[in-house]
């Protein structure tokens, strides 16, 4: 047991680690980026990322069964039949999704005529063979990464995801200036071919049976594995088509500068956001054991986790809000409106869509799939019906709006699901015990938007006055939040888990 908990921080710590370098590696490149190529060519680059990602659909959601297969005939001492999971998987990809690709290259062309300015059409053209490559070569070695996740060896995984996007930040700085965009696309082919490899030798090491290129096609492993990954694949087509979607659609109607500036504000906020949802996904466990254990105490799992996630993703998203005008100047070089709008948009929605999240853990640990499946299927029509409609009107922005009403829409029917079916009144939406500390940082940050946004117009210092702003956010935080009954159970439960860690 003690090397399992040493193995389970080892990979949570290295998990951390990858998230943070990843963070400042993506901020750097995309600054990086912006000075050598400029807005159009980064988002060029962005938009053919999501029109060829479409292909991905067609993996039947067997890459995601791949760390549930190998884990399971691991378990069972049957390391063949994990290698059988490992190269069927990737056989199949490879030649699926290759098909696949080959026969969608005159639908993408068509795709991009309609999205892209007519000046871009040519250099999308050819830039566009790298980015199908790309999207192949990445399948492929995300099969890899999958096997590692099954041998319950994640850190390493993200050891070589870390020096991949090291590889690929050296690789931009060394040939982007020369070549420009056609050098980043060749880069990012030649990051996902050297993790990829990286990956296979990896897992060649922790699973002996593999042989040096992959080449046994199992039936039985095939048919296993499909049953399995079509329950997820059709909710994964909701979900992967969101995001395509909306990015071919701010190209449209905004331009490709919107959506390289909307591609910054997402990844800024959804890495924020990835760390939240993460901490939540621990209750699914939780709530699966409790279902069978003691269901009368679901209710209060649910309610204990809602209020903690308000808690945490209160201060954080509003924190975000203040930061605002320092991140566009460090990152773009100047406070870019566009950003700012787009960025404040996702960090509203992602914060509502995070009080969402304890309720679509609990659907997935008590088995109740029904209603997160029809609210992604809502999400993905609502963006692109909406996204088409407010983009035909108010361009950019309505684009980004109506994604954001897609989205909010989608989290509220889960959300409101899982109250109804626990009888958690509306009022409890902001919970009893947060409201002081909801309204003093609603004020606060309001305040500091307000005081931020009249700098601008004097000329002041940006980094001078969000320092103060973001000054007086926490000593208003830390006032109300000090005394706050959750602050002194985090604080226990954080001191009670790495306790129980040590023994």
């Amino acid at each position: 047991m003690v090397i399992s908990l040493r193995r389970f921080a080892s990979n949570a710590a290295l998990s951390v680690l990858q998230v943070l370098v990843s963070g400042v590696i993506l901020f750097l490149l995309y600054r990086y980026l912006l000075k050598h190529l400029g807005a159009e060519q980064l988002g060029l680059w962005s938009v053919l990322l999501a029109s060829t990602s479409f292909a991905r659909l067609s993996d039947f959601g067997l890459t995601g069964g791949v760390v549930k297969f190998v884990a399971r005939y691991r378990g069972k001492d049957d390391p063949v039949g994990a290698s059988e999971v490992v190269q069927t998987t990737v056989l199949t990809i490879a030649v699926v999704m290759g098909v696949v690709l080959v026969a969608l290259y005159p639908l993408l062309i068509h795709i991009l005529n309609w999205t892209l300015p007519a000046a871009s059409i040519h250099e999308a053209r050819s830039i566009l063979p790298w980015a199908v490559l790309s999207v192949w070569v990445g399948a492929i070695a995300g099969v890899f990464q999958a096997g590692i996740d099954g041998c319950q060896r994640a850190g390493l995984r993200h050891i070589i995801s870390i020096g991949g996007n090291v590889f690929l930040i050296v690789c931009v700085i060394w040939f982007v200036p020369k070549y420009g965009l056609e050098a980043l696309a060749r880069v990012q082919v030649a990051q996902w071919v050297v993790v990829g490899i990286a990956n296979w030798v990896l897992l060649r090491f922790l699973m002996k049976e593999l042989p040096l290129l992959p080449w046994r096609w199992s039936k039985p492993r095939f048919k296993e594995m499909l049953g399995y990954g079509l329950n997820f694949q059709f909710v994964m087509i909701a979900v992967m088509l969101c995001d395509p979607v909306t990015k071919l659609l701010m190209s449209r109607f905004g331009g490709l500068s919107s959506a390289a500036y909307y591609e910054m504000a997402s990844q800024l906020v959804i890495r924020v956001r990835t760390l939240l949802v993460s901490a939540n996904a621990v209750i699914v466990p939780v709530i699966a054991e409790l279902q069978e254990k003691s269901p009368e105490k679901l209710r209060d799992v649910y309610v204990r986790a809602y209020e903690t996630v308000f808690f945490l993703a209160l201060p954080v998203y509003a924190g975000m809000f203040l930061l605002l005008p320092l991140v566009s100047d460090v990152w773009i070089g100047h406070v870019e409106p566009q950003f700012i709008v787009f960025a404040a948009i996702l960090i509203g929605t992602y914060f509502l869509n995070n009080l969402e999240v304890p309720a679509y853990f609990d659907n997935l640990g008590t088995g109740e799939l029904g209603w997160n499946s029809v609210a992604h299927f809502t999400m993905a029509g609502l963006n692109a019906a909406l996204g088409a409609l407010f983009g035909y009107l108010w361009g950019a922005v309505g684009v980004a709006a109506g994604a954001s009403i897609a989205l909010l829409v989608s989290s509220a029917m889960v959300l409101w699901f899982v109250n109804r079916k626990y009888k958690v009144p509306m009022r409890q939406l902001i919970p009893r015990d947060h409201r002081l500390i909801a309204v003093v940082i609603g004020c606060v940050t309001i305040a500091g938007i307000a005081w931020l946004a009249w700098i601008q117009t004097q000329g002041l210092s940006i980094l001078t006055n969000t320092g103060m702003a973001v000054a007086a956010f926490v000593v208003a935080y830390v006032a109300v939040g000090w005394r706050h009954p959750y602050r002194h159970q985090l604080e226990r439960s954080w001191r009670d888990h790495f306790s129980g860690t040590a023994k």
